[in-house]
This record gives structure tokens, sequence and C-alpha cells, in this order.
């Protein structure tokens, strides 16, 4: 098993045990077969195997089987998503939003990374997945992170954001927090990246002389 099948192996979720708190539940589903889907807008492979999602029931998704909006899962199309970052990342790392795990374990299955600090909101996610996570290397901080970046003093070498928002309910577009989070790390981490930020946001923050990792 080569560097990058190691890591990817690292992240899938396949342990985290379905259950449910709160809004917040683990499902998973087996695929018995390859399959073409639909992954955000493009026609995908689907390989067969386990796929496990981190969900959360809003009013949105009442009339849905499952009754819940896909928070993180673990198909190699969204672990790929990580990937980038996972493979750059060392030393001391930052994560916002812990999900599944998937990134954290996924970093530290990178040689290069000492430890890493998590941020998670979510009492619910934390019940979870927490208890499942691994224990060296690791400290997860129940706290908002928007608000955890702004009024603590820390230094990192690397930082990753990867929040949910909830736009149903009034919340900002997930780039706008994620916007927020890089702007509270600036002076205080090195090297920033954020999940599938769009190109506007990258573009306002290279004007900015802020550079991003993936």
């Amino acid at each position: 098993m080569n560097h990058i099948d190691t890591i990817l192996s690292a992240a899938k979720a396949s342990h985290i045990p379905v259950g449910e708190s709160g809004l917040w539940f683990i499902f998973r589903r087996e695929i018995n077969r390859d399959r073409v889907v639909d992954y955000r807008g493009q026609e995908r492979i689907l390989p067969a195997g386990e796929i496990t999602y981190l969900m959360r029931t809003t009013m949105g998704t009442l009339h849905r089987d499952p009754q819940g909006e896909v928070v993180m899962e673990d198909t190699i199309f969204e672990l790929n998503t990580h990937l980038g970052f996972i493979l750059k990342a060392s030393g001391n790392v930052l994560v916002t939003g812990l999900g599944l795990g998937c990134v954290v374990r996924g970093l530290l299955a990178n040689p290069n990374v000492d430890h890493i600090t998590c941020i998670e909101k979510s009492e619910d996610v934390l019940k979870l997945v927490q208890p499942h996570m691994p224990k060296e290397r690791l400290t997860i901080i129940h706290a908002d992170a928007l608000e955890w970046t702004k009024d603590n003093d820390f230094s990192f070498d690397y930082a990753w954001h990867d929040l949910w928002t909830d736009q149903g309910e009034g919340e900002p577009h997930l780039d706008v927090w994620h916007m927020e989070l890089i702007t509270n790390c600036i002076n205080k981490v090195e090297n920033q990246g954020a999940w599938r930020l769009l190109r506007p946001f990258k573009r306002k923050l290279a004007k900015g002389g802020i550079n991003l990792v993936a």
C-alpha cells in the first residue's frame, strides 16, 4: 500500500458506529457494484464498498429517507477533496470541524504531522464520533470555531477549515464562515486551506496576500 492509499484508508469512517444524537446521525450503506453517480453536478464512478455518512435533520429534509442532509461522507470523491491538504500538512495542525473525523485520521496517517487540534461546536457530533477517534497526537476541543479562533492566542503550522451551515435556517454560505476563520487565523497560522472554497473568495484572499493550501 502506497502513502496515498494509506492515508485514504485511515480516513475512512467504517469503524464509526451507526447511531443518532439530537438532530445528528450516522448512516451507512453498502454499494454492491460499481455505479455511475452524480457527485456535485458531475458524473463519477462510485466503486463498490461501504459508505458512511454524517447527516443532520433539517426543515428542508423532513420528507427524505433518511431524513437528513449529508454533512460529510467518506466516499473516495469526498476524501479526495481533502487529500491535497493532508499530504502537504506538517507540524502542528488546526482543524475546524470534526465531522466523521476523516480529515483528522488522514492527517494522523501523515508522519510529518506532529499534533492536531480539532475544534467542534456540536455536542451531538462529539458524542457520535469523538469516542472512536485516536487518542495520541490529537486534542479535540468543544467550542465554536469562529469564536475560538477570534478569542484565543495560538500558533499552528497549518489549518484546515471545514464547517457546515444550515442555510435553510438563515445561516450564511459556507464560504463566508471559512473566510472569517481564515481572517481570524492570519498571523497565527502559516498555511491555511478551506474545503471547496469558491474562486471569487480565493481571488479576494490572494489580493490580500494570503496564499491558500490545496
